[in-house]
């Protein structure tokens, strides 16, 4: 498998996982010189077969956290990508991922995996960003970043192992339950403030954006709300055996 680290030299936190990550683990990553949410089609990736975005992360609450996921829109794009089109996730990599985000975690910082969100959808290899955030003073935070640098280093360096494939719909935007569920690889994740995006082509879309093919879909069991029912007829349609978590 070919693997590509790429960042942007317009973010912070990218650029200082990068140079960690050369510095430190002798991994070269390739260079952006502008935001990578709204790179599609724009570089030559058609080599790879696996691609890392090593990235800042930003949010309204600004609470510390490391985090990775994979990119994709639920409805209209507002960071980058392409209107109800999801990227591909590499499924047994995010569960690797999420496993060294709890091995190696930071005191005052959340570890997790995030949902689905932000661009670029377009290209045709799986993608996975691994992120500091969630303002200026952790991008430039290099102790977190140096744990970036790490996780990125292993899922480059290492092969992860099988596990059973799903996909995940409920809960929040920080995806707690889905993070600690060490049984199952989880590709993409729907948390509940985009279920009502959700219908029989977007489930699809879920089903064949991830890779390997899933067989499980993960429901969180109070992550719902009023869209639980809806759901889980969805799910009945398809060929997943679904699970309560």
């Amino acid at each position: 498998m070919s693997k590509t680290v790429i960042f942007s030299n317009k973010d912070k936190a990218g650029s200082n996982i990068a140079f960690l990550l050369e510095e430190e683990h002798g991994i070269k990553a390739l260079e952006y010189d502008k935001e990578i949410l709204h790179m599609d089609g724009a570089i030559d990736l058609f080599d790879t077969s696996l691609c890392i975005v090593a990235s800042k992360h930003k949010s309204e609450s600004g609470t510390p956290t490391l985090t990775a996921h994979s990119p994709g829109n639920y409805g209209i794009a507002q960071a980058g990508g392409g209107n109800r089109e999801l990227g591909y996730a590499p499924a047994l990599y995010l569960r690797w991922a999420a496993m060294l985000l709890q091995e190696n975690k930071k005191e005052g910082y959340e570890s997790c995996l995030e949902a689905t969100h932000h661009g670029p959808t377009g290209f045709p290899f799986p993608m996975l960003f691994v992120e500091v955030g969630s303002g200026i003073n952790e991008w430039n935070d290099l102790s977190a970043c140096r744990i970036a640098a790490k996780i990125i280093a292993v899922l480059v360096s290492s092969k992860p192992e099988d596990a059973p494939v799903a996909i995940g719909f409920g809960g929040g935007h920080y995806c707690r339950k889905f993070s600690c569920v060490a049984d199952y690889a989880v590709g993409h994740i729907c948390p509940k403030y985009n279920l009502a995006n959700l219908d029989p082509a977007m489930i699809e879309q879920m089903i064949t954006k991830t890779v390997p093919k899933p067989e499980y879909a993960l429901v969180e069991k109070k992550g719902l709300g009023g869209e639980k029912e809806r759901i889980r007829k969805l799910l009945a349609e398809t060929d997943l055996f679904i699970k309560e978590i």
